[in-house]
């Protein structure tokens, strides 16, 4: 049993060692791809924006294809939330049966409009909702995940490409200025902050089970994530990490190799250390566990899985970063996300 684990995992590091050789994600991935399945299909565009001492804003633009349908063709799916630093939070869901995914102009980037409601593009997003008005543009450099020629790669390389291992995913930023404004019944904000935007696309349940975080702040943009590879046993954790003084990529590596990690989800609970050379960061987050709130679309809506999500806005993160033994940098990032899903869930969680 020794001799075969590790095997499996010689196996992982050689596709990982290639995986800047063949197909894989890039910056062009950020517009609508074509369905690969006329009875299941979830493609998702997911801002997630961080207003210094003011809150947490999160967008999501999704287009889909439900078993139900009559006609095959993709619908919109549009999921809104602003949770405050101090205040309620607010969450809104939009279902819409007409999205337009080609610009009018004839151009070939992105493109994401439900007529009356919401559109997006490369310069930003502007949503028009009866109880949440908001727009975003971007007003600085983006901080694309890789370095090199191909910035849009998914931080986890070949893997997502294996059988079993789910869909395609990347993250067009880490982190990227922007100007912003808000408005509802109660309030009037505008201003700058930073958001981060991922784009994922699958024709079938996208993981066997996840862990994410990410945060944004004055001194701080990053991003972890860990992931069961398909129905195996072996859990990959990968992540930037972007400070005033240190840009580190931590690339796929295992958990209990040179990653350890400790999780108690029912207490909204994370602590993470990361490994590589010269360097070691510890991650700990930490949300009461009242913030979080379960999500079913798309795994059981459109996948008719059974598999949970759990999500906080509300994360308060803490980092140290050690260079060869010694720490050389500690940041707070008082509000971040935090987000488990399949086995990785506490039982009970809702709202």
């Amino acid at each position: 049993m020794f001799y075969q684990k590790k095997l499996k995992l010689l196996i992982f590091s050689v596709l990982w060692s290639i995986s800047h050789l063949v197909s894989a994600t890039t910056l062009d991935d950020l517009k609508a791809h074509t369905p690969t399945s006329n009875k299941t299909w979830a493609e998702q565009w997911f801002y997630n924006i961080a207003i210094p001492d003011v809150g947490y804003f999160k967008v999501s633009l999704q287009t889909y294809i439900a078993p139900d349908f009559i006609k095959p063709e993709p619908k919109a799916y549009i999921h809104l939330a602003f949770s405050p630093r101090n205040g309620v939070e607010v969450k809104y869901d939009i279902f819409r049966d007409e999205v337009i995914l080609s610009n009018p102009d004839g151009s070939d980037g992105f493109y994401y409009e439900v007529p009356g409601v919401v559109v997006a593009d490369e310069e930003g997003v502007r949503v028009n909702h009866i109880d949440f008005n908001f727009s975003m543009h971007w007003a600085g450099e983006h901080h694309h995940y890789w370095h090199g020629l191909n910035p849009g790669q998914t931080p986890f390389g070949i893997i997502p490409e294996l059988p079993g291992v789910g869909g395609k995913w990347f993250l067009y930023t880490v982190g990227t200025p922007i100007e912003y404004s808000f408005s509802d019944a109660f309030q009037s904000l505008m201003g700058q902050g930073y958001a981060q935007l991922d784009k994922g696309w699958y024709d079938k349940e996208s993981s066997a089970g996840m862990i994410y975080s990410m945060g944004l702040s004055d001194k701080l943009y990053y991003m972890f994530t860990g992931a069961k590879l398909g129905e195996s046993d072996f859990e990959m954790w990968a992540g930037r990490y972007i400070s005033d003084e240190y840009d580190l990529i931590f690339h796929p590596a295992f958990n209990n190799l040179s990653v350890k990690r400790e999780l108690d989800a029912c207490a909204g609970s994370l602590k993470v250390e990361l490994n590589k050379i010269k360097y070691k960061l510890i991650m700990e987050a930490q949300a009461d566990i009242n913030s979080f709130y379960q999500l079913l679309f798309p795994s059981v809506i459109i996948f008719g899985g059974e598999q949970n999500y759990m999500k906080s806005m509300q994360a308060n993160i803490n980092f140290s970063l050690y260079k060869k033994g010694s720490l050389v940098e500690s940041i707070q990032v008082p509000q971040g996300l935090l987000e488990f899903s399949g086995p990785f869930t506490c039982e009970g969680i809702s709202g």
